[in-house]
């Protein structure tokens, strides 16, 4: 096995040169020959933020992604979707029990609160990911390199756990129909606690895809860059697996901790112990 490694890193090492001429090459071919209506398009629009000329760096950056969201998603789009989904949920509401929509709506609802704290910092990439390609730009600028970071993760973060929350309270709120054996205090206990560990599991998923991005800059794909294939593919399953093997290490001792708080309070408040262990798994996070 050892002769087999040694063979296979002195292979790699052989390869290295080749392969980065090789990839140079193609990627100087992919962008001379990228057309140039596939760039995102930008509308100014009134936003009602105006940044302040004074003030801690990393708000200029949490400024930058949010104009640069808001310039190409509609807010009359978002005000649209959220009124739909205030609507099915006051219509689930109204159905009852009886009818299988409440329960559907609920697990959607559910799923859409666990896609957004394990799936959606894979996905939205307004941060370091985006901004890799200006990073000669960055580094010339008299800012701390932690707050640069810090900036880039706050918008993101931020939306992504905002969208969680609401989820979680379409979730809570139709939440009888599908966990009919639970007590309200569970539910209203669980989904408080998932409130809580929200923002954590979101922030530090966002910090390991800006670690990557700064010390294996290789395995980013450059600002709107997505490339096609199985090898991409393979690349992504990679980068999701080792996602979330670090977030279990990041999030196991709060999680440690987390238990001792309800082993502490459970036999006294009961179900309400969730929400004191949530809040200390996600400072020891933090």
């Amino acid at each position: 096995a050892a002769l087999v490694l040694a063979g296979t890193v002195l292979w790699v090492l052989s390869i290295d040169s080749a392969f980065q001429e090789t990839a140079v090459a193609m990627a100087d071919r992919r962008a001379s020959e990228q057309p140039s209506g596939r760039k995102s398009s930008y509308r100014a629009r009134s936003t009602g933020w105006t940044l302040a000329p004074t003030g801690r760096p990393e708000t200029a950056f949490a400024w930058k992604a949010a104009m640069q969201t808001l310039r190409i998603v509609d807010k009359g789009t978002l005000v649209r979707i959220v009124a739909i989904l205030f609507a099915l949920t006051i219509a689930g509401l109204s159905m009852g029990r009886s009818s299988g929509f409440p329960a559907m709506l609920g697990t959607f609802a559910i799923a859409a609160t666990g896609f957004a704290i394990f799936m959606a910092p894979q996905i939205v990439r307004v941060d370091l990911r985006q901004d890799l390609a200006n990073l000669e730009v960055l580094k010339t600028w008299p800012i701390k390199a932690a707050a640069v970071v810090r900036g880039e993760m706050a918008w993101p973060g931020a939306v992504i756990t905002v969208v969680a929350w609401v989820m979680a309270a379409v979730a809570l709120t139709l939440s009888a129909t599908v966990f009919s054996s639970a007590s309200i205090a569970w539910r209203a206990a669980a989904a408080t606690a998932i409130a809580i560990l929200a923002p954590a599991l979101v922030f530090a998923q966002l910090t390991i895809h800006n670690a990557v991005a700064l010390i294996l800059p290789a395995w980013v794909p450059l600002g709107n860059q997505r490339q096609r294939g199985l090898d991409a593919m393979g690349q992504r399953l990679i980068m999701l697996g080792g996602t979330w093997l670090l977030l279990v290490l990041m999030v196991l001792p709060g999680a440690i901790a987390a238990g001792i708080v309800w082993f502490a309070f459970n036999r006294f408040i009961g179900p309400a112990a969730l929400v004191p262990a949530a809040l200390v798994c996600t400072v020891v996070v933090a």
